[in-house]
């Protein structure tokens, strides 16, 4: 039966003394909650609305963490995808709120 050496010795990536970043998913949830803001943008103005501003709130906080655990360098790029994702759900959302306004208002003032 043959065994395996011990691994090697060597410090932690984040350095002696220091815990390990959390494993943290905010950014993933705020990116899907964009796309379904996006989603719901083409039926439902004031959903998506809502949705992008969920979004825009869990990608700053997910951008903010991960700035707090890794400094200016951190790789904020799901976090900030994210953030131009709500910012998009709530453009569709507002523009969906508006043409639907707009349809209710020509129908009612169309005789027919």
């Amino acid at each position: 039966m043959s065994s395996y050496p011990p691994p090697p010795g060597g410090s932690y990536p984040w350095g002696p003394g220091q815990a390990a970043a959390p494993d943290d998913q905010q950014a993933t949830w705020a990116l899907a909650v964009g796309i379904i803001g996006i989603v719901a943008g083409c039926c439902c103005g004031l959903l998506s609305i809502g949705a992008g501003i969920g979004a825009i709130v869990l990608a700053r906080g997910a951008r903010d963490r991960a700035r707090a655990w890794y400094g200016p360098a951190a790789d904020t790029t799901m976090a900030t995808a994210a953030l131009w994702v709500g910012v998009a759900a709530i453009a569709l959302g507002s523009l969906s709120l508006v043409g639907s306004v707009v349809a209710v208002v020509l129908d009612g003032l169309i005789p027919g």
